[in-house]
């Protein structure tokens, strides 16, 4: 999983739960102030090790990054709006703490582990929330709550050069339709790299947004591999 990927899910999940606010990451320029409630979402620096385990997958060495990285997340809100009488102006309740923790049971709860174990990635949800009320300096909103979590996923290097885009690793085999009982083939791009159903990894590079990695690349993995002699005769035993 890249960065990007992760950002995106962590989004979509926070999201998920937070329907009816803005959720985004912050740091993003030219963005409109929402009139209800804000999430943001801050990420540290990800932290992974020098040395990673390597496995070779199709005659190419193909290394996972255990890495990690915390988020810290931000409510703004309002809270909740509660009149005394009609005519006079409506008490505003600081819900922000208690919203924040009912966030946390939700990622606590059997379908987040699920929804963590379909994308390969964990979350530790710290015991406590902190209500930052006080640090508010905006105002649209008077309540803040913050949070901050572990999320432990894995990066890979695919490859001699270690640059292969995900699009390099095949995939294909045979499905049984339960209706027919007939077998049908199958065959996709991308996806998880150590299924059983991985057929081939076809050498691809795709350039990164600010210039890093080229094509040309693709003719150093070519090659890989593919001059190594196998002398399966047996040792001579020494008397």
């Amino acid at each position: 999983m890249t960065l990007s990927e992760l950002k995106v899910a962590l989004r979509q999940l926070t999201k998920l739960y937070f329907n009816r606010a803005e959720v985004t990451f912050t740091k993003q320029s030219f963005r409109a102030k929402p009139t209800g409630s804000l999430v943001t979402l801050s990420m540290a620096p990800v932290s992974r090790p020098m040395n990673p385990p390597v496995k070779i997958i199709d005659g190419r060495p193909v290394a996972f990054y255990p890495a990690s990285t915390s988020i810290q997340i931000d409510l703004f809100t309002n809270g909740a709006q509660e009149e005394v009488e009609q005519g006079f102006t409506p008490i505003a309740e600081n819900t922000a703490e208690d919203d924040m923790l009912a966030f946390a049971s939700f990622l606590n709860s059997e379908y987040v582990v699920q929804w963590c174990h379909e994308r390969d990635i964990a979350i530790v949800v710290p015991p406590t929330v902190q209500d930052l009320t006080g640090l508010i300096h905006d105002s649209n909103f008077q309540f803040r709550a913050m949070m901050e979590i572990m999320v432990y996923f894995t990066m890979t290097a695919i490859g001699y050069t270690g640059t292969l885009e995900a699009g390099s690793v095949k995939h294909s085999g045979t499905t049984v339709d339960p209706e027919t009982g007939e077998e049908k083939p199958y065959e996709y791009e991308g996806g998880d790299i150590q299924a059983d159903d991985v057929s081939e990894l076809v050498p691809a590079i795709k350039p990164t947004p600010s210039g890093g990695g080229n094509e040309d690349m693709a003719a150093d993995e070519g090659g890989y591999f593919s001059n190594v002699e196998i002398n399966d005769k047996p040792v001579k035993e020494e008397n």
